[in-house]
C-alpha cells in the first residue's frame, strides 16, 4: 500500500476517529477565503499581500480578503494535475518587490515535456497517470502592473528542461513538494522518492512505469532502484535540492557539488535519504548571508512515513543522510529495504516521530515518550506529516513565541517547543479537525495563515491569530451510548456539555445521518434497517449567542457489530527468558458476525515500555507475521514489551486486544566481584573498557553490543584484548544513541546501557 498526502486521504468520505481539542484560550483559528480549487500554497510578500496557488497550476492574488478575479499566473497547460502531482512549489524572489521574480515547481504534463514545440503537440490531450518530470521554473510578474501580470516572455527553466535533467515523476504520489529561499539567497527545493511502497523484499526493477521511465530518458538505467533512490547521490529523488536561482545549477558550497558538473543530480543535493518531505521551512535568525558559508538556515522539515511512522527532521548542515528507505522514525528498521548496498554509514534520526499508538521525541540522545516529564503534552497520533514554521512575531503572547508549528494531514496542528540545546520538551495542541497543507506567516499581522483542503468540499483559508477580547467559537463535547448494535438501533446523544468561551446559552443542531435531526442538548434517536449494514455520520453543530458555531461528527454503525479476537498466539505468553533475544509469533483468530475475514484489517504493534517512556520496535498490518522481542537491562528501571493486534472491519468498527511481556532477570553470579563489574567511560565516543578488568584477563568472554530494538551490532567471544578492538571500531561509526552492551561468561551474564555521544 502506498500512502499519499493528496490522493488516497482525499477520497476518504470521513475519519473514522479524530481527536478534537481547542486551540489555547485568546487564540481564533478561522476561514477568511473559500471557493478554491485543491489550495496546495501560500505565501505573503512583504508588503502583506496573499499569494495562492491551486494544485492545478494558477496562482492567485489575495488583498484585503478578497481574491483576484483571474490568476496573475496560470501554467494549467503544462501542470500534470493528477495524485499527489501538480503545482506544489512556489516561492517569491528575496528581492521580489524589486525584480518581480517567482518560482514554480510542478509535475510537467508527458505530452508537454516530449512534445511541446512539435507538431505532436496537442495542448488539449489528457490522459491518466503516465511518468514524466517535475520542474522548476522562474517568471518574472511586471513591476509596471504592481506586479499584477506576468511577463509571459519570462518563462526561464531551471530544472527540467528536458526529459533527461528533470525530477523524475515515476509514480502517481511522492513528487514535488517546497521551494523556499535560505539565508543566503539560494534556492532549495524537496523531492520525494517517487516510488512504490513494498512490504517486504521485492524486485520492483522490471515495473512497466520504470522500464517505460528508461526507455523515454526519464530516468538512467542506473537509477531503477525504486526506493533506494533516495539513498543514491545522483538521484534528485528523495532529496532536498539547493541551487543557482539565476542558472539552476549547484551551488559550490553543496556537500557533493562536482565543478566539472555542476548541473548534475549530486552537485545540487544538500540532504538525502527522504521519503516525502512535502513542506518544510527555515527556522529565523540562523544561517549566513554568504553564500560560500555553506549555511542556508536551519531546516525543519516534515517527512511523510510508510505505514510504521511520521517524521519532523532537523537538517542543520548539508550531507545529511535520513536514512530512508532502510530506517524510518527514531526506532524502526525496515525489513523490506536490506540492500547493504546503499545502508547509510550514519543516518540522522528524526527529532520527532509518531503514528499508531504514540508520539515520542529525542531528548539529550534518548527517545522519550510525549506526556513524559522530558517530553510535555498529550499523547497523539497522526498519518501525514506535512511541515510548518517557526513563529517568531509578536502578534502572539511571549509564551507562544519562538515555538515550531507542525500539521499533519489527518487533522491537527500542535506547536513544539524546544530548549536552547534543540530538544523538544512540550507538544501544545492547538487546532483539530483541520487537514493543512501549507503554512505561512502575514508580516503586517502576525497572524498564521494556512491552505486546508479535504475532499470533496474543504477548500479554504484559514488565519490562526490571537484576540483575548474576541468571540471565541464554542468547543464542542460530544458522545455517543451505545455507537453500534442491530436495528432497530436507538441512540443516546449528548452534547449539554459543549461549552462557549464567552458563557452564553448554546443552540443544538442535531443531524442524524439519515435525513432527520433534533435541536435538542442531549438527544435520543432510533435508527432503522437499511437492509444491510450502515455507517451513519451524525454531525451536531452548536452555535453561540454571537452566531459562531463549531460542528463535530461520529460514526454509527447499524447491523454491525465489532471483529471479536476470539485468541492470539500470545495468549500465554507473560515472560520471556532475558538471556537471549526472544523470538514471537503474531497471530490470531478473529471473527466478524457481519464480514468475511478477507475483508478485515489488521495491525500489530510491538513498543517497549522504559520507564516513562517508550521505544517504537516494529508494526505490521497483516494478519499473521514474526517479530523478536530483545534483551533489556536488567537494573533499577521498569522494562515491558506491549503487543497490541487491532482488528477493524470495512467500516471502521474495530476491536484492541493487549498484551504485556516482562523480562525475568535475575541472571547475574553471587559473586560480589562479578556484580561489580562496571563499563566506562559511558557515554563514550570511540572506546570502552571493563571494570575490574584484572577479574576477566584470564576468562574467556562473550561480548555483544545490540540495537535498543534488540537487533544484533555484533557479537566476538574471546579474550577481552582480543574484544576490544573490535568493539571500539563499532562504537567509532555508530551513530549518536543508546546502545545495549552484554558480557557473559560462564555462568555471568549482565547487560549494560551504553550510550554513544
Amino acid at each position: 500500500m502506498i500512502k499519499k498526502v493528496f490522493y488516497s486521504i482525499y477520497f476518504f468520505v470521513q475519519l473514522s476517529y479524530v481527536i478534537t481539542f481547542a486551540q489555547p484560550s485568546g487564540f481564533i483559528d478561522e476561514v477568511i477565503s473559500e471557493n478554491w480549487t485543491i489550495p496546495t500554497g501560500l505565501t505573503f510578500d512583504a508588503n502583506g499581500r496573499m499569494y495562492v496557488w491551486e494544485k492545478g497550476g494558477k496562482v492567485y492574488i489575495v488583498e484585503n480578503g478578497i481574491k483576484s478575479s483571474k490568476p496573475i499566473i496560470d501554467i494549467s497547460e503544462e501542470v500534470l494535475n493528477y495524485g499527489d502531482h501538480g503545482l506544489n512549489g512556489f516561492a517569491l524572489d528575496p528581492n521580489f518587490l524589486k525584480n518581480g521574480y517567482v518560482y514554480l515547481m510542478y509535475a510537467a504534463k508527458r505530452n508537454h515535456v516530449l512534445n511541446f514545440g512539435t507538431p505532436a503537440y496537442d495542448p488539449n490531450a489528457e490522459t491518466l497517470f503516465q511518468t514524466t518530470i517535475g520542474r522548476i521554473t522562474r517568471y518574472t510578474l511586471t513591476a509596471s502592473s504592481n506586479f499584477m501580470e506576468l511577463d509571459t516572455n519570462s518563462r526561464k527553466v531551471l530544472l527540467g528542461e528536458t526529459p533527461s535533467t528533470g525530477i523524475p515523476i515515476l509514480v502517481d504520489n511522492h513528487g514535488v513538494g517546497t521551494l523556499a529561499f535560505g539565508l543566503d539567497g539560494s534556492l532549495l527545493a524537496s523531492t520525494g522518492d517517487a516510488a512504490l511502497a513494498v512490504d517486504g523484499v521485492v524486485d520492483d526493477t522490471k515495473n512497466d512505469w520504470f522500464l517505460e521511465a528508461i526507455k523515454l530518458g526519464f530516468i538512467k538505467p542506473e537509477e531503477n532502484i525504486n526506493a533506494y533512490r533516495s539513498q543514491y547521490l545522483n538521484a534528485l529523488n528523495g532529496k532536498i535540492l539547493r541551487i543557482d536561482p539565476a542558472t539552476g545549477n549547484g551551488i559550490s558550497s553543496n556537500p557533493f557539488y562536482d565543478a566539472v558538473n555542476p548541473r548534475s543530480p549530486k552537485s545540487r543535493v544538500w540532504s538525502y535519504g527522504l521519503r516525502n518531505p512535502f513542506r518544510f521551512s527555515f527556522k529565523p535568525n540562523t544561517g549566513s548571508p554568504n553564500i560560500a558559508d555553506a549555511n542556508p538556515g536551519i531546516i525543519y522539515m516534515g517527512d511523510v512515513g510508510w505505514f510504521h511512522r511520521e517524521e519532523i527532521n532537523i537538517a542543520a548542515k548539508g550531507g545529511l543522510n535520513f536514512g530512508w528507505p532502510i530506517y524510518e522514525g527514531i526506532d524502526f528498521l525496515n525489513k523490506a529495504y536490506q540492500d547493504s548496498k546503499f545502508f547509510p554509514t550514519n543516518h540522522q534520526k528524526p527529532i520527532i516521530d509518531w503514528r499508531g499508538t504514540f508520539a515520542q521525541g529525542i531528548v539529550d540522545g534518548d527517545a522519550f515518550a510525549v506526556g513524559s516529564p522530558q517530553f510535555k503534552g498529550n499523547k497523539f497520533s497522526g498519518n501525514s506529516s506535512i511541515g510548518g514554521l517557526w513563529y517568531n512575531y509578536q502578534q502572539f503572547p511571549r509564551e507562544y513565541q519562538n515555538l515550531y508549528f507542525q500539521g499533519d494531514y489527518e487533522g491537527w496542528i500542535k506547536a513544539f517547543r524546544f530548549d536552547t540545546k534543540g530538544n523538544p520538551t512540550e507538544v501544545i495542541d492547538f487546532v483539530s479537525g483541520v487537514h493543512p497543507t501549507s503554512f505561512a506567516i502575514n508580516p503586517k499581522d502576525g497572524a498564521i495563515y494556512y491552505t486546508n483542503y479535504f475532499y470533496p468540499n474543504i477548500q479554504e483559508i484559514r488565519r490562526l491569530s490571537y484576540n483575548p477580547n474576541a468571540n471565541r467559537r464554542p468547543t464542542v463535547v460530544q458522545s455517543v451510548s451505545p455507537n453500534f448494535g442491530k436495528s432497530p438501533l436507538t441512540v443516546n446523544f449528548r452534547g449539554s456539555d459543549s461549552k462557549d468561551p464567552e458563557g452564553t446559552a448554546l443552540k443544538y443542531e442535531w443531524n442524524f445521518g439519515d435525513g432527520q435531526t433534533s435541536s435538542e442538548a442531549n438527544p435520543s434517536h432510533t435508527y432503522q434497517s437499511t437492509g444491510k449494514v450502515a455507517t451513519f455520520v451524525a454531525t451536531v453543530k452548536v452555535t453561540d449567542e454571537a452566531g459562531l458555531s463549531s460542528s463535530k461528527s461520529i460514526n454509527v454503525f447499524v447491523d454491525n457489530t465489532p471483529p471479536q479476537i476470539l485468541s492470539t498466539s500470545l495468549d500465554k505468553v507473560e515472560f520471556f527468558d532475558n538471556a537471549k533475544d526472544f523470538p514471537i509469533t503474531l497471530n490470531a483468530q478473529v471473527s466478524d458476525a457481519e464480514h468475511p475475514q478477507e475483508q478485515l484489517n489488521y495491525l500489530w504493534s510491538v513498543l517497549l515500555y522504559h520507564d516513562d517512556h517508550i521505544h517504537f520496535i516494529t508494526s505490521s498490518y497483516k494478519p499473521t507475521g514474526e517479530t523478536t522481542l530483545g534483551v533489556v537491562p536488567c537494573d533499577a528501571q521498569t522494562y515491558f514489551y506491549k503487543v497490541t493486534l487491532t482488528a477493524t472491519d470495512p467500516e471502521g468498527l474495530s476491536s484492541t486486544y493487549e498484551k504485556t511481556i516482562k523480562p525475568i532477570c535475575g541472571l547475574l553470579s553471587t559473586s560480589p566481584e562479578q556484580i561489580d563489574l562496571s563499563v566506562a567511560p559511558n557515554p563514550t565516543q570511540n572506546s570502552i573498557d571493563i571494570f575490574p578488568l584484572s577479574s576477566f584477563m584470564n576468562k574467556t568472554l562473550k561480548v555483544s553490543l545490540l540495537y535498543t530494538d534488540g537487533g544484533l551490532m555484533m557479537e566476538k567471544e574471546g579474550f577481552w584484548p582480543e574484544i576490544k578492538p573490535l568493539l571500539d571500531s563499532k562504537l567509532v561509526n555508530a551513530e549518536r544513541g543508546l546502545y545495549l552492551l552484554r558480557i557473559e561468561t560462564d555462568n555471568f551474564s549482565k547487560t549494560f546501557k551504553v550510550i554513544k555521544n
